[in-house]
């Protein structure tokens, strides 16, 4: 028999319709947790560009990471606080996109916080965000351990989610490094957040259109570089090439469609200057909506 696929498009609709985006207002029937880690038929898009050594993390396992992933057994819902996008991290020569997963987890013993980082599917990772709700596989024993079991969110919500399933993308973080309540944030490499911080300070805070997104096949610390154009309030169109972290461009380009004339919040120096300011786009209730 045929698989049956469905566009964004119908999944907002089923998301709406049925409850991501509501975890708790309705529990949902907690399915038999199917295998662990089982390997999806249909693997996800390849990245733009071949990774190379300083474009990555490169790490090795920990073994204890397999210990916790062999034990996480226990079916339990869930819903997400809290989101980080991370830089890309790379095992033996393959690019795994990873965010940090921050939830609620309504374990028998009563709800608890776990933060995990993990592969989001491409299918549904321009609209999961704080406030969705997903299936998990919780610890045994450790009650702050879990993961998201994408089999079981994706026959929660009627929708065949593709994802990665290497033990390599799953870690723990300690609380320090959790995002924050109801925050999408972007963690970053080699200065780039502390340059922000720099630009937040010193330059002006503006807003701008998107009119279109372009990639250019090339990396810069982990993320893909794409070429942006945005019209600023004053009507003056400019072009500038930045890092576009993965929660962003799922939200600004939802299969290949730019959503042009979503705004965007830029930082302006007084040399006329401009950079995106990506956390505070994601703050846009516009890029909060699923579609």
């Amino acid at each position: 028999m045929a698989e049956r696929r469905i566009d964004l498009t119908e999944l907002g609709k089923r998301v709406r319709r049925r409850g991501l985006l509501r975890a708790f207002t309705e529990a949902p029937v907690r399915p038999a947790p199917p295998m662990p880690l089982e390997r999806p038929a249909t693997p996800p898009p390849e990245p733009l560009v071949e990774p190379d050594v300083q474009d990555t993390i490169e790490f090795e396992l920990d073994p204890q990471v397999i210990e916790r992933l062999h034990a996480c057994t226990l079916a339990c819902g869930a819903a997400i606080t809290g989101l980080a996008d991370l830089p890309a991290i790379e095992v033996t020569g393959r690019v795994i996109e990873v965010a940090l997963i921050r939830m609620r987890v309504r374990r028998p013993g009563g709800d608890v916080e776990v933060c995990v980082r993990q592969h989001i599917p491409r299918e549904i990772r321009g609209i999961v965000g704080p406030g969705a709700g997903v299936m998990v596989l919780a610890h045994e024993n450790e009650r702050t351990v879990a993961i998201v079991d994408w089999t079981a969110t994706g026959e929660w919500i009627g929708a065949k989610l593709t994802f990665l399933s290497g033990e390599e993308q799953y870690d723990w973080p300690e609380p320090e490094e959790w995002p924050g309540l109801g925050e999408i944030e972007i963690h970053d490499v080699n200065g780039h957040h502390e340059e922000l911080d720099q630009r937040r300070a010193g330059w002006g805070l503006a807003s701008a259109d998107l009119l279109s997104l372009s990639p250019l096949r090339s990396r810069v610390d982990q993320r893909d570089e794409w070429r942006i154009s945005l019209e600023l309030r004053d009507g003056k169109t400019i072009a500038i090439t930045d890092r576009v972290p993965l929660l962003a461009l799922a939200r600004l380009r939802p299969g290949n469609e730019d959503r042009v004339h979503t705004p965007i919040d830029v930082l302006v120096s007084s040399e006329g200057d401009v950079a995106v300011d990506w956390e505070a786009t994601l703050r846009q209730p516009e890029l909060r909506r699923a579609r």
